[in-house]
Formats: C-alpha cells, sequence, structure tokens
C-alpha cells in the first residue's frame, strides 16, 4: 500500500521548516504494459533555521511503488557526496516484505540555507496510491497537493480532518488532456505534534483518502475499489494464489491434537501452537501487502506477519475439520471502516472460527490471550471475514474491564517502621498479557529479579522474598503471585501514635493531563479492572484512631473508588480503580484532573493508630 507517510518515522523538529512542497500525481494509461499507473512528483524545499544542520530525507518504495529519480541541490548546488542509499526496510535485521526505503543524509551549513529535493515515482496500480497527506515532521508553510485526472478515470477524493486548518480547493478543467486538475493549497501547517497514548494520524491529521474506483482506457475497462464488493474480490483473489501443502499442515494439525477428544481442546491445541511457536513481525498499516505467506512456510521458518499467522492458524483448523476463516481488518489506529472501500482501511488479519453456530475470533498475534478474549485494538472493529466467493461483514466483541483484571490481596503487621507479612497477585487478559510480555524478553535466569523490579516498582523499601509465580505456559489460566513482603519506612511514630501508609503503588497518582501542552485525546492501552485489598492487624492494645474519607468518583469513562473498614483488632483498605471507556477526549481532561486530584489527596493521607488507653 502506498501511503504518503514518509515523514511520519521522523521526530518533529525546529531546525528545519519546509518553506514550499508539492505532491503532484498524474493517472495516465501505459499503452505497453496495458494499465493505469499513477506519475507521482515530490517537491519539497527545506529551510534551516539554524547552523550545522542535518536533515535526514527519506522515502519508501515497493513492488508496486518505483523511485524513477532523486533530485537534490542545496543553496543551488548538487552535493558533492549525495548518493541516495536503497535498502530493504528490516525489523531486527529480519526481511520479510517488499518494503524497502531511500534514504539520503544533508547537510544546511549556513542559517537561511535551502535544500531542494525531489522524488519522481511510478505507482503500478491506482488501489495503492490511497491517501495525501499534508502534515510533516517540520512546519509547513505551504503545502500544494495537486491530482490530473482524465475524464476517463473514476476517482473519489475525500477530504479528512480538515476542520481548523486553513486548506483551499480549487478545480480546472485542462482541454488538451480532457483532464481535470484538482488542486489542495495549504498555508501555516505546524509540524507533527508526538504525543504518548495519542489516536492514530487518520484520526486528527489533515489528509485526503484517494479512492480509486475505476477506469476506460486503451479499449479497455478497468475495475478497482469502487464498492466493498470489490475490495473483498481484490483481496479474497489474492489469499486464492497461495498454495499451502495441505500434506505438511495436516500431518502437523494431527501431531497436535494427538490423544484429544473434544472439540474445544484441539481447538485450543492448534490455535495456541501457532500463538506460542511463530513469532510476530509486525508491519504496521499493512506496508507489507495484503497477500499472507503460505501456511507451511510460516509453519517452517516459526517467523510469519499477521496475515501469515492468521493463514497457519486457518489451514491447522481447517486440516482438522473445522470451519475456519480469514478475516481482513483495520485496529483502532484506523479511522475508517469498510464504508470506505480502500486498501488504507485494512492493516491486521485475524482468522475467524464458527463453533456451534457462533464465531470466535483468533487472533495469534496476541501471544498471551486465551480464547474468547480480544485485545483493545480490535474490540468493535469491523471485519470483512471470507465465505467462499462472498464475504460476511461482522463486528469483534466488545470486552468490559472485567477481562483485564489486576488483583492483590495483602495481610499485613506492623513491625517497627515497617510492614510485614503476604501478598498474593492474580492477572488476568491484557493486563497478563502486559506482564507476560515483559517477561518474555528477559532471559529466564533474570525472570524473578525482573519480577521484583515490577512487583516493587522499583522501589527498594518494597522487600519482596520467596516469590512463587505461577506457570506462564498456559495461555488458559490467570497468571499468579504470592510472595513475603517487608515494606520499608510505610510506618512513622510520634507520640505512641503509629502513621500508616497502605498504598505504595498509588496508581494514576501523577496521571493529571498538561491541558496547556498536551493537544490531543489520550487513549489508555485498555480497559482495566483493578482491586486492591490490605488488611493490616493493629498491634496489641491499640486502635484507629482516623481514617481518610472514602473516596467514590463514578462517570462513565471511569471509576474510582477507596474505603476503609476498622474491624476489631484490624483495618482493611480497598482499592478499585476502574478504566471503562479508553477514549478520553480532550473535552473531559478538566473533569480528569479534578478528580485525579482528589485521588491524589486520598493517596496522601495516612491513617492513624493511637493506644486504646488514650
Amino acid at each position: 500500500m502506498f501511503v504518503d507517510l514518509q515523514a511520519f518515522a521522523i521526530p518533529a523538529d525546529s531546525s528545519v521548516t519546509i518553506t514550499s512542497a508539492k505532491n503532484n500525481y498524474q493517472f495516465i494509461y501505459n499503452a505497453k504494459l496495458a494499465r493505469i499507473e499513477v506519475k507521482y512528483l515530490l517537491n519539497t524545499v527545506y529551510t534551516s533555521n539554524n547552523y550545522l544542520v542535518s536533515l535526514p530525507v527519506s522515502e519508501n518504495y515497493n513492488d508496486q511503488v518505483t523511485i524513477n529519480d532523486v533530485e537534490c541541490k542545496v543553496d543551488n548546488h548538487t552535493p558533492k557526496d549525495f548518493q541516495p542509499k536503497y535498502s530493504y526496510y528490516s525489523v531486527n535485521d529480519v526481511f520479510y516484505s517488499d518494503e524497502r526505503i531511500c534514504y539520503f543524509p544533508l547537510l544546511l551549513q549556513k542559517k537561511g540555507s535551502t535544500a531542494n529535493v525531489t522524488f519522481t515515482e511510478t505507482i503500478a496500480d491506482p488501489r495503492y496510491l490511497t491517501s495525501a497527506y499534508f502534515s510533516d515532521s517540520y512546519a509547513v508553510k505551504k503545502r500544494d497537493v495537486i491530482f490530473k485526472i482524465p475524464r476517463w478515470m473514476n476517482v473519489e477524493l475525500k477530504e479528512m480532518n480538515f476542520n481548523g486548518y486553513n486548506i483551499t480547493e480549487t478545480t480546472t478543467y485542462n482541454k488538451g488532456d480532457d483532464a481535470d486538475i484538482i488542486t489542495y493549497t495549504a498555508v501555516n501547517l505546524p509540524a507533527f505534534k508526538t504525543e504518548e497514548n495519542s489516536p492514530g494520524p487518520t484520526y486528527i491529521y489533515p489528509h485526503i483518502l484517494i479512492l480509486s474506483k475505476s477506469a476506460k482506457a486503451g479499449g479497455r475497462d478497468f475495475r478497482y475499489l469502487g464498492t466493498v464488493e470489490d475490495m473483498y474480490t481484490w483481496c479474497h483473489g489474492l489469499t486464492k494464489e497461495v498454495i499451502n501443502d495441505k500434506a505438511v499442515l495436516s500431518a502437523k494439525a494431527k501431531e497436535l491434537t494427538a490423544g484429544l477428544t473434544a472439540d474445544m481442546d484441539k481447538i485450543k491445541a492448534l490455535f495456541y501452537y501457532v500463538q506460542d511457536n511463530v513469532r510476530y513481525i509486525a508491519f504496521e498499516d499493512g506496508m507489507a501487502g495484503f497477500k499472507p505467506e503460505k501456511a507451511d512456510e510460516v509453519l517452517r521458518k516459526k517467523y510469519g506477519d499477521c496475515k501469515g499467522m492468521a493463514n497457519l492458524t486457518k489451514e491447522l483448523l481447517t486440516a482438522s475439520g473445522y470451519d475456519a476463516r480469514l478475516c481482513w481488518l483495520g485496529t483502532d489506529h484506523i479511522a475508517y471502516n469498510y464504508q470506505t472501500p480502500s486498501l488504507a482501511v485494512d492493516n491486521h488479519m485475524i482468522c475467524a472460527l464458527n463453533f456451534k453456530g457462533k464465531f470466535i475470533y483468533l487472533d495469534a498475534t496476541e501471544t498471551y490471550l486465551g480464547l474468547n478474549e480480544y485485545a483493545e485494538r480490535i474490540q468493535g472493529r469491523e471485519v470483512m471475514m471470507e465465505d467462499g466467493e462472498h464475504f460476511v461483514l461482522n463486528k469483534i466483541p466488545y470486552a468490559l474491564p472485567a477481562q483485564n483484571y489486576d488483583f492483590e490481596t495483602s495481610r499485613l503487621t506492623i513491625n517497627g517502621t515497617s510492614l510485614d507479612g503476604s501478598v498474593k497477585h492474580l492477572w488476568k487478559g491484557e493486563e497478563k498479557e502486559s506482564v507476560l510480555s515483559g517477561l518474555s524478553n528477559i532471559k529466564k535466569e533474570k525472570a524473578d529479579e525482573a519480577m521484583n523490579h515490577y512487583l516493587s516498582n522499583n522501589n527498594n523499601d518494597y522487600a519482596i522474598k520467596e516469590l512463587n509465580l505461577s506457570s506462564t505456559d498456559n495461555v488458559d489460566k490467570d497468571l499468579t503471585a504470592a510472595y513475603k513482603l517487608e515494606y520499608k519506612n510505610a510506618v512513622s511514630s510520634f507520640s505512641k501514635a503509629y502513621y500508616v501508609d497502605l498504598d505504595f503503588k498509588k496508581e494514576f497518582l501523577n496521571s493529571a493531563i498538561k491541558t496547556d501542552e498536551r493537544k490531543h485525546d489520550y487513549w489508555f492501552e485498555y480497559k482495566t479492572n483493578l482491586y486492591k485489598e490490605t488488611e493490616l492487624t493493629l498491634p496489641a492494645k491499640y486502635k484507629v484512631s482516623s481514617v481518610p474519607a472514602p473516596l467514590n468518583i463514578v462517570n462513565p469513562d471511569y471509576e474510582f473508588h477507596i474505603t476503609y473498614d476498622s474491624q476489631p483488632g484490624k483495618i482493611i483498605y480497598k482499592k478499585n480503580l476502574l478504566i471503562k471507556n479508553t477514549h478520553l477526549t480532550v473535552s473531559k481532561f478538566a473533569q480528569w484532573n479534578r478528580d485525579i486530584e482528589q485521588l491524589a489527596k486520598t493517596y496522601n493521607e495516612n491513617i492513624t493508630l493511637k493506644p486504646i488507653s488514650e
């Protein structure tokens, strides 16, 4: 897929300004190859705002996009050492697609120096031209996005996220070429603002969706993506070209299900095998294309992208007699659904299992989520599911916060200035996946040490002994931990009174949002249900003198609950924090900050114990 996002990977930088840029797209008929192509010219003029500015320039291409020429002038002269490099795009030195990159560094020695860079490219199939973005990692004074569309070409240009930006559009007609010239001009665009936990670029930056539907040229009719039916026909056609080795896959399926009689046990054995044994290599926004690798090749190599893993999952299940199907979808990183027939809609593939009339969605890229557990990024997302030569549009179910449970119980006593006792912990769903994903990147002999750091929140006063962690091999089971605790400096004493802090983690304590700095909505990684209960045995002849007031904050997006329950000989601290809606909009930041202030106030108040005689 061709997406004009070449600058997204470069951090925002004020040392350079793009004084002018032109993205020029021209649809042509290539009579020699009997196909429609798009000639693309990208011209960018950079101006240095400082001295000795190093400017990295890059452009992606692939089997569908050819870079025909690259030109560069710095202060009107071609640099002596100008030599673009062409390389495969790789992650962790694993080359797994047709994605390539052209790149070169430029040095702008003087303040006010200019670099004029032009890429000339050919896009072999209009389907792969999906969008054009106006913004960049540098501030843009002016950008023209120009489309020359012959009347024989049916293209829809869809304006996205234009509100709040100075973007104008003009259309003229070129009689000689019988073509419309559509020009969008944007001025004074700020640089991309990188913020943690922001929505994807499709939600926030101005861009044009380019929907190529059909063409009539050279005496031929060309059908592209005019409808979702066209989209499925094309995607499904690619999967039909994949010839899987049925014998190899059938043998593996039999091996994995040997001795199993229950259907669900067989299904889990096959699905969990792919989860556990195939290394997931991610390619964001579908850069690797849309054609899955052969399932037997994924099985042999033990690594694959989402398409390869979905294909292997499907083929193993099919070989065992189950109705398994491929599903295309866009994760929540993408703003569009299948009402917009475009390759920009897809960036993920999973498998669906039709089991007893109900579809179970199987995403083998989520290594530690069990059957019927769904990651936040795909919950509620529309899927285009294969159904022979037809398709079905379904939606993946939403999960409640209870899916992602973080549960802790502590039984403590006071020992001088420390709290001693035992702690038990349990994690479910994406909370479990978060913990196990962190451990998976650490050598086995270092796992206990890493878990100690995690449980103690890197607090040296939180001393853990006799840590017992449950097996991490069974994705069906919850992850549990139990340990002995010495929580140092948790108790202060003055004039026979004890002042005790029963909560050392204080989740969300520093989560107020800097509203004068943050521009975009905040998206939590997933819904969660965090519950902590701590029982403190009172010292002999002591009573509870005072406790903080209870906290109860409830709204549709989240809940904060804290209570102290004083009972004979003990006090029980209970905390329940729920994130019910992962999308916190800018309009809700002020209320969130007020609620975090209330939470922090409760956190910062200790319980007071005094002698019964007082």
